[in-house]
């Protein structure tokens, strides 16, 4: 796919009583991402100018779109925008400041004409104003047509720039961020990936790790159970070998310690970078140093292959030869620098989990990241495995290539993730860890590295809602009265479980943008009058029913027999505690309602069962009801099963999404990951 960079350079005039005429240079430098394993998303500023507000402040105005945005409730997408002015010719660039008066939409701060609504968000505080978000405004997806944007700069803020502006030059940067929202999730996935986060427990049993290679202290399974451990608070994590705490399979943190709370720990929300450092953006970065700063962080030798320099030293130009695609050979300190340039920080190994997982395991980014633990590129977050990554605090970028204080200094304080450590033969997929390379190596020997950074969340953005995942009560009601398994729904009084929201669909690629992790074009989910699902659930004491009423814009379903599952469908897993394990698909399909046991223990409950499904094409909806004998299925009243759901999604052209309750479904399903539940006595 052919991708472009939109760089142009503005000379405007500026007429007030309170700014002398004067000329000013505007550039727009829009850092469109991109990378191997994902498309760019067409990000441009353009139309840069500056005009004056008052003796203090000055307007400047940008247009910005890109073509693959989104928003459903909390899940969005955004571009962090900063800012860079040189006072003249002679003098070095330095960081805007921003003048806001609130976090969200403040004074100032607006869309002039047309385009897609957008929202925007300055965070302030300790941190300084030294950028803003741009999102939508409200839910929908797809290109966001340009619009016209104007921020507030503080220009007494900045050395040797007066109120003429005369002959200052300003620099507008973008780079696409994912929302992260604040709620809780799992370190480690309960398997046996190497150096993995776990829960101790009483029956834990800790075996001294050995060192593989140059890639840290590792363990092998041993054979015991590791649970995963629930983040659950912005809070300090316990660690050690004690009962309930954080423990590692190796690459461990205190015992008998904790991480601080200081810590970015993932509960918090947080913004992270949709895509790697690109090279066009790196040439960008360097281009706004100092001649002494710009040799350190240019590696010639390493990314000095994509990136060229000329003009005559020390004034060197840099510029990409491939803008879009990851800068490779960055050593740890290299994207520190960069992401302190941007008003960034690093990301934290626990927040990386978080990034994946979200509060289920979704094996890609549960949120719209690219490229996370996949395409054979490896990251390297913040570790907890050291003091040094432990004394992080978060801190972000203060928009100079000075690292913070309370940053690693160097890749010792951080931890190898991601999947180019898989292909080298270990088990890692998403809980695996691997010990930092040394660290005159970091930059030298690895050209399989991504760098990606994150800002935390402001706390005062209270238009966007945590996101806990999707439970069910595990007691199943016993109900007052029957059910009669006719699609009416007439008896059913509450709905136990809604499933609308882009949490709830996936494969999570289909959630957001029209191409999944690796460019390929493909449908993505529209929003909930694509497919969305009110289910109901509960007990008669001699059945257990289920219905629903599913949205959908177009129902189809031309399977038969084994395959109904794979159009419109409900699909049931259950899994009984003597291990009896059932999957069922009821479909409404062109020969008429078909249920379906895929697994289970003999005919009895095909024979018994009772079942409609009732299709209602004006109102867009289709019904399922369904009565399950318990006797057939080897339950009864008290019982404890796994029970799980699916309902899948076919317009005529294939089975893109599906909206699921959990892990394990669809297809012929992994019933250890269903959630437990209980039949009311």
């Amino acid at each position: 796919m052919k991708r472009s960079v939109f760089c142009r350079v503005f000379r405007v005039s500026c007429d007030s009583t309170a700014f002398a005429r004067a000329r000013v240079a505007a550039i727009a430098s829009c850092l469109v991402i991109g990378a191997g394993v994902a498309c760019a998303d067409g990000l441009k500023i353009e139309n840069v100018t500056v005009a004056p507000r008052d003796a203090e402040t000055a307007i400047v105005k940008f247009d910005i779109s890109w073509a693959n945005s989104w928003r459903h409730g909390s899940f969005h997408d955004a571009v962090w925008v900063f800012f860079k002015v040189q006072a003249d010719s002679k003098a070095g660039w330095q960081p805007v400041t921003l003048v806001a008066d609130k976090v969200v939409n403040p004074a100032g701060f607006s869309q002039e004409k047309g385009g897609t609504p957008l929202e925007f968000v300055v965070p302030g505080g300790d941190d300084g104003f030294i950028g803003m978000f741009v999102r939508r405004a409200a839910d929908g997806k797809g290109a966001l047509e340009k619009g016209a944007i104007t921020a507030v700069w503080d220009f007494t803020a900045n050395k040797g720039v007066t109120k003429d502006v005369k002959n200052v030059r300003l620099q507008v940067f973008g780079i696409e961020m994912v929302y992260v929202a604040e709620g809780p999730f799992d370190l480690g996935s309960g398997g046996t990936e190497w150096n993995r986060f776990y829960t101790w427990t009483e029956g834990s049993r800790d075996i001294a790790p050995r060192r593989i290679g140059a890639i840290g202290w590792v363990k092998q399974d041993d054979g015991q159970d590791t649970p995963p451990y629930r983040v659950t608070s912005a809070g300090a994590i316990p660690t050690g070998r004690q009962e309930g705490k954080l423990w590692a399979a190796g690459i461990r943190p205190e015992d008998g310690g904790e991480i601080p709370a200081s810590f970015p720990n993932g509960y918090p929300a947080f913004y992270c970078m949709k895509h790697f450092i690109t090279q066009g953006q790196y040439a960008g970065f360097l281009n706004t140093l100092t001649p002494t700063q710009a040799k350190e962080r240019f590696h010639i030798d390493g990314h000095g292959r994509w990136i060229k320099r000329s003009g005559k030293s020390p004034n060197h130009a840099y510029s990409a030869s491939e803008p879009d695609e990851r800068c490779p050979w960055l050593s740890w300190t290299d994207g520190a620098a960069f992401a302190a340039w941007a008003g960034l920080r690093p990301m934290t190994e626990l927040e990386y989990e978080k990034a994946i997982r979200g509060p289920i395991d979704a094996g890609v980014s549960y949120w719209g990241v690219a490229g996370m633990n996949m395409g054979g590129v490896y990251e390297r977050p913040v570790s907890v495995g050291s003091p040094v990554g432990r004394a992080f605090a978060g801190t972000h970028g203060r928009g100079t290539p000075d690292l913070p204080a309370d940053w690693p200094a160097d890749v010792g304080g951080a931890v190898f993730r991601g999947d180019y450590l898989t292909n080298l033969g270990q088990h890692l997929n998403t809980s695996g860890r691997a010990g930092a390379i040394n660290v005159k190596a970091d930059r030298n020997i690895h050209p399989f590295a991504g760098w990606r950074a994150v800002r935390s969340a402001p706390p005062c953005d209270t238009a966007i809602e945590p996101i806990i995942g999707r439970t069910l009560d595990p007691q199943v009601p016993r109900l007052d009265r029957g059910v009669r398994a006719d699609g009416g729904l007439d008896e059913w009084d509450e709905c136990a479980l809604n499933l609308g929201g882009a949490g709830d669909v996936f494969p999570v690629y289909r959630r957001f943008a029209p191409f999944d992790y690796y460019g390929r074009p493909l449908k993505p989910w529209q929003g909930p009058k694509d497919v969305s699902a009110e289910m109901y659930f509960g007990s008669d004491g001699e059945a257990l029913c289920m219905a629903a009423e599913v949205t959908d814009d177009r129902h189809f379903n031309a399977k038969t027999g084994d395959n109904i599952a794979g159009g419109d469908a409900l699909q049931i897993g259950l899994v009984t505690a003597e291990g009896v394990d059932w999957n069922i698909a009821l479909a409404l399909t062109q020969d008429g309602v078909a249920l379906h046991q895929s697994s289970g223990e003999g005919e009895t409950l095909m024979k018994t069962a009772d079942c409609a499904v009732v299709r209602d094409d004006k109102a867009k909806v289709t019904r399922y009801e369904l009565r399950l004998p318990l006797a057939a299925l080897g339950l009864k009243p008290g019982d404890e099963f796994g029970f799980n759901v699916v309902f899948v999604d076919d317009d005529g052209d294939g089975q893109p999404y599906w909206l699921r309750l959990a892990p394990g479904l669809p297809g012929s399903g992994n019933s250890t990951m269903y959630p437990q539940f209980v039949l009311e006595k």
